[in-house]
């Protein structure tokens, strides 16, 4: 091995090192990020009289007008289409605001880091965290739709379970590699949020493959489409198909194993990108 290969192999483990430290160290301050991140939820909405179900009434009216509107333009079953578009609403609004806000994660606590020694990925926990709050706030919207149109009781809801763990850790890794990559390049939050508007469209969530047969093999290789059928199918009493599974856990692998390397590489760099 000559000098240089050393040097680099010796670059290597150290970035790898420090950001599995950073991973760790994050999480190991669990309380602060938990609390910071039920606080960040409620000071949007302070003096109001709903607080953070103001986020939940708008969606829970949006769900209304529209699966009022489209059931009949796509001649389906009020009873079967609410809950299909209701959990779809959901569960993609989930992972779309944290691929937006990741966007801007690092820039929007540009002061914290420049004044603190936190690790890095305490603010990614954080994020995540938060979406979840609010997840859980909008889930209340699921829960009044099934008592207004039940659903058959199945084990299959139990699926929902592991789906909901694939998504977060899922978006935990692709906030740990937009974050940094927004931070460096300030064009990148308004093409993200762009392509997220376009596949908000393309992903069946008031639409289904029946509805485009000619089109389900670009529906296949959307990735939202994967990650939102584990979730979305237990939840409306069905088994998600064993492609939705295969493809969920491989790109969830794939990303995990990507963040880690891209965000060990580039952690030291972010404090002065932003």
């Amino acid at each position: 091995m000559t000098a240089i290969e050393h040097s680099s192999s010796k670059t290597w483990h150290t970035f790898l090192t420090t950001g599995w430290h950073d991973l760790r160290d994050g999480a190991r301050r669990h309380q602060a990020w938990i609390f910071l991140a039920g606080h960040e939820v409620r000071r949007q909405y302070q003096r109001s009289i709903l607080g953070p179900f103001w986020i939940t009434l708008n969606l829970a009216i949006m769900i209304a007008a529209i699966g009022w509107f489209y059931s009949e333009i796509f001649g389906q079953e009020i009873d079967t289409y609410l809950p299909f578009l209701t959990v779809g609403f959901i569960v993609f609004g989930f992972m779309s605001n944290i691929v937006n806000e990741a966007a801007n994660l690092f820039a929007s606590e540009a002061v914290a880091i420049r004044q603190s020694l936190l690790p890095l990925s305490f603010y990614v926990y954080k994020l995540i965290f938060r979406q979840i709050i609010i997840f859980a706030h909008n889930f209340t919207i699921y829960i009044v739709v099934w008592l207004l149109f039940p659903i058959p009781a199945s084990f299959n809801i139990l699926l929902a379970i592991p789906g909901f763990c694939l998504m977060v850790i899922s978006s935990f890794s692709a906030a740990l590699i937009i974050g940094p990559i927004a931070a460096r390049f300030r064009d990148i939050p308004p093409i993200i949020a762009s392509l997220m508007q376009v596949f908000f469209f393309v992903t069946p969530i008031f639409w289904t493959i029946g509805n485009v047969p000619k089109r389900a093999v670009f529906v296949n290789i959307n990735p939202f489409f994967h990650y939102l059928e584990i979730v979305r199918q237990p939840l409306l009493g069905h088994a998600p198909s064993n492609l939705n599974w295969i493809i969920a856990s491989v790109l969830t692998a794939i990303l995990s194993v990507t963040a880690f390397f891209f965000f060990s590489r580039y952690r030291s760099k972010i404090t002065y990108w932003v």
